[in-house]
């Protein structure tokens, strides 16, 4: 099957999946008239790990603290992660010449433990409050855009798709030319 096919029925399907899940998430909170996750801004109500974000000084602060942790992520998992990954997944690379093994075996299990501790911590962020979800996808998303760019402008492109090809001019019986 087509590469760019199955990109596309990918993404398209996961993308209706994420917009369900959201919908009905929003759905089934409304029926809650206790909950507190669709409230914006510092509140009394605001209480992340135990920490009651009722001033715009800890708002804001948290605020920074996750776009600055979303950066970094973002900058980890597609400039550092890949170079591990490639080393330390790759079946068809048996000869690592980049670094020695204790090295690769210590920086594959320190990016691991980052990733996993993050995601730890952004799941009680993002479940604390929806404006900080929405700071961090955001933030997240603007950090992917950043470094998506800066890799595809250091790669080269050929298409062979839609390649002008000119035909030479040749003379067929009892064609004219124009």
């Amino acid at each position: 099957m087509n590469k760019l096919l199955l990109l596309k029925i990918s993404i398209t399907f996961n993308f209706m999946i994420m917009l369900l899940s959201l919908a009905s998430f929003y759905v089934f909170n409304e029926l809650d008239a206790k909950s507190t996750y669709f409230h914006i801004g510092w509140s009394k109500q605001f209480v992340l790990i135990s920490i009651i974000i009722d001033t715009p000084f800890k708002y804001f602060t948290l605020c920074s603290f996750i776009v600055v942790s979303n950066i970094s992520e973002i900058l980890m998992d597609n400039i550092a992660v890949p170079i591990i990954q490639f080393s330390t997944y790759n079946p068809y690379k048996k000869t690592i010449t980049d670094f020695s093994r204790c090295e690769l075996e210590s920086f594959s299990n320190l990016l691991f433990f980052i990733q996993i501790s993050r995601r730890f911590l952004q799941i009680f962020l993002t479940l604390s409050q929806v404006d900080i979800a929405i700071i961090s996808w955001v933030s997240s998303q603007y950090s992917a855009y950043i470094a998506i760019k800066y890799l595809l402008d250091n790669k080269n492109f050929v298409s062979t798709a839609n390649t002008y090809v000119e035909v030479p001019n040749t003379q067929f019986y009892g064609s004219i030319n124009i």
